[in-house]
């Protein structure tokens, strides 16, 4: 959890992230990882994971609500999704960790 937060302040930071279910699904290609919140809507959520594994994007499940993700980004409002551009994946592959570890 404690290298999601970062990776997303980092992100939202530099500008590097797409918020919002339809800008996520329209960048999903040159995403390099997805966070998605529980609330977020099942068909979206399928359409997004179909397109995620077409384009070998890793999909985080965000263990909280839009609300929650919508603070962890630093923003005022409900977060269903967000694609970041500027992860490393050596920071993926610890993030994925955490929550194979979670369960």
């Amino acid at each position: 959890m404690k290298t999601l937060a970062k990776v997303i302040k980092d992100a939202v930071g530099a500008n590097k992230y797409k918020s919002g279910t339809k800008e996520v699904l329209q960048s999903v290609k040159s995403s390099k990882l997805i966070v998605v919140s529980k609330s977020m809507d099942a068909a979206d959520r399928t359409k997004l994971d179909e397109q995620a594994k077409s384009a070998n994007v890793a999909v985080y499940e965000f263990d909280g609500n839009s609300m929650q993700l919508g603070r962890l980004c630093n923003r005022p409002f409900r977060v269903t999704a967000i694609a970041l551009k500027s992860a490393t994946n050596e920071e993926i592959k610890a993030i994925m960790a955490e929550k194979g570890s979670t369960k």
